[in-house]
């Protein structure tokens, strides 16, 4: 085609621009429907993908859980063992004599505490004879 700038006409009475147009609007066309296979195939693929990526995600969250299971057993075995190994050393203790059984401690104690109820009921009666001297001696004067 011949295309004159200055004068806007265009050779052989045909518009370039419908012709390029018409040509792009095939290449389009074209390109869509060799595409257009790919395109389903490319999208059943991500698909398939996205399926097999929550599957996985599913295996792992239920892995997951399962060793959180497993981890919570391991410390609770430990914390076992080391309250047992302390409630050995502690029953080796009381064997020993070097500690004492909670009943003969609690036997102890309630007989302590009777002896100072005793003392502080005598100091009382001390104070209370005390106090009853003083108020007659102040009487006096």
């Amino acid at each position: 085609a011949v295309v004159s700038t200055q004068s806007g006409h265009y050779g052989r009475g045909k518009n370039p621009t419908a012709q390029l147009q018409s040509h792009v609007t095939k290449m389009v066309d074209d390109f869509k429907k060799s595409h257009a296979g790919k395109e389903a195939e490319l999208l059943e693929e991500v698909n398939s993908a996205k399926s097999d990526l929550l599957e996985t995600l599913e295996k792992y969250h239920k892995l997951e859980y399962e060793y959180s299971q497993v981890s919570n057993v391991k410390v609770i075995q430990a914390e076992l063992t080391r309250l047992r190994r302390d409630n050995n050393a502690k029953c080796d203790a009381i064997k020993d004599g070097k500690l004492l059984e909670i009943d003969k401690v609690e036997e102890l104690l309630q007989r302590q505490q009777g002896k100072y109820q005793l003392t502080i009921a005598k100091l009382q009666t001390r104070v209370t004879k005390a106090e009853s001297q003083l108020s007659r001696f102040m009487q006096h004067f």
